[in-house]
């Protein structure tokens, strides 16, 4: 199947009216893909919801984000020190207070340190476009309500035989990048309020994210699955 193909498929049986996005990585940046002007803010989240709106595809780096949480999540830009961390999470705080003070804000980063595993290589580049226009994608950002979540989990779970891993807390790029680009499983999460806002998601919807390899080992099987799934506890037609 192509990416043109898998896109409609997904929006066609689940009924999902956004685009699929998709991320690719690159360890030099890619000259025939356009780079990305000005400064996006917060950052990655933001050049989502613009690819959402323009349909454009760019390549992005450190450059080109205030949050470095989505160059972070590719290896893009090398992960802050201990000392850098707490200095930006204390900047963070002074324009939207998440947590009651900074001590628990850094007890928040200490947990996730845990939980989400670096990435160790170091690439140049990340693009960001739709899924239909970029070939050989490393993840796929899907934008459903939970029951097409549900559908597609369902499906993954029939044909992988492992649980998909969710996450909640502060933050869309450590749940939906880095942790699926880090480990290769597809994840989910309602993310956060910057995630939320700058990408344009209804209240009704939150973000899977898939390899893509891990998209193509399933996907074959998703009509089949869901059909099954709407008809579930429904007496067996003779």
């Amino acid at each position: 199947m192509t990416n043109q193909q898998i896109t409609d498929s997904i929006k066609s049986v689940l009924n999902i009216k956004k685009e699929l996005v998709a991320l690719k990585v690159w360890k030099q940046e890619p000259p025939s893909v356009p780079k990305y002007q000005g400064n996006a803010f917060p950052g990655i989240c933001t050049q989502i919801g613009e690819v959402l709106q323009s349909g454009n595809t760019f390549h992005t780096n450190i450059e080109h984000c205030f949050c470095t949480g989505g160059v972070i999540a590719t290896g893009v830009a090398q992960p802050l020190s201990e000392e850098e961390r707490d200095e930006m999470l204390k900047v963070h705080f002074s324009i939207s207070k998440s947590y009651q003070d900074v001590d628990t804000a850094i007890c928040y980063e200490n947990e996730m340190a845990k939980r989400i595993p670096h990435v160790k290589e170091k690439n140049a580049a990340v693009q960001v476009g739709l899924f239909k226009d970029i070939k050989d994608p490393d993840l796929i950002l899907i934008f459903c309500t939970p029951g097409a979540a549900d559908m597609l989990n369902r499906t993954y779970c029939y044909m992988s035989g492992e649980p998909v891993q969710g996450f909640g807390g502060n933050g869309g790029c450590p749940f939906l990048i880095q942790y699926p680009y880090a480990t290769g499983k597809p994840s989910f999460s309602y993310s956060d309020v910057a995630w939320r806002k700058y990408i344009g998601m209804a209240e009704e919807e939150l973000t899977l994210s898939f390899p893509y390899q891990s998209l193509l080992g399933f996907i074959g099987n998703l009509k089949e699955v869901a059909e099954a799934y709407r008809k579930y506890g429904e007496p067996p037609e003779e």
